[in-house]
């Protein structure tokens, strides 16, 4: 175990080991800004960045609430979010990509609008993103959180991936539609609600089985992103 502390190339040699409670595999996430992603790795995100870009397309334009430019039941979230967990910095294009073009652009939002309101992803997926990165392993769980059906790991997934980033970027997000006009000022508080319990509730029931199903297959495949962009 000290060898492997020391030299972290050996842990990226293997294939982790299974969760037991809310221990942690040897793979070490960091956000460190070292070598070159792999040709996988690259296609991995890029699959990702296209699937949620037009998972939040279809979402808006075909299953729209009340309010112009928020989906009833934001389902792309529930990946989103893991693939921000899982690709380290690549979690700011496929979440401003993701917005800007689906969410944006392709269901009529002008360009500056869409430009302004993809910043509001950069939160909802940025900041898990950060939070499993930088104190995941501080907690004892796991840095791509496998282990979110433990108590420990699903504490730590409800205030790093769930509450935080769907609040503010909820908020921040039906800012921009009132300030373009999209949605009436006194029905700010209803649309922030609205987003941001969607989120909530889509990343408990669909998001924690994805990290806790998908989370091991990526990883094993050795497509999960261990530093910044590599």
């Amino acid at each position: 175990m000290e060898e492997i502390r020391q030299n972290p190339e050996i842990a990226r040699a293997d294939a982790p080991p299974e969760i037991v409670g809310s221990a942690s595999t040897r793979i070490q996430y960091t956000l460190r800004f070292t070598g070159a992603p792999s040709l996988g790795q690259l296609v991995a995100v890029a699959v990702a960045t296209a699937v949620y870009t037009v998972l939040s397309w279809v979402v808006i334009q075909f299953f729209p609430s009340p309010l112009y430019g928020i989906g009833t039941v934001f389902v792309p979230i529930a990946l989103g979010i893991p693939f921000a967990i899982w690709f380290g910095g690549w979690a700011f294009v496929i979440a401003y990509i993701g917005n800007f073009v689906g969410a944006g652009l392709l269901t009529g939002q002008s360009l500056p609008i869409a430009m302004l309101g993809g910043a509001a992803d950069l939160i909802q997926l940025g900041l898990p993103m950060l939070l499993y990165r930088l104190l995941a392993p501080r907690f004892g769980v796991n840095s791509i959180g496998k282990d979110v059906f433990t108590q420990r790991g699903f504490l730590f997934f409800l205030f790093a991936a769930v509450l935080p980033n769907n609040i503010i970027g909820g908020a921040y997000g039906t800012y921009i539609l009132v300030f373009a006009g999209y949605v009436k000022p006194e029905l700010f508080f209803f649309g922030w609600f609205l987003w941001a319990a969607s989120n909530i509730l889509v990343m408990l029931v669909i998001g924690s089985v994805v990290l806790a199903t998908l989370g091991p297959v990526v990883e094993r495949f050795g497509l999960t992103i261990r530093n910044a962009f590599s």
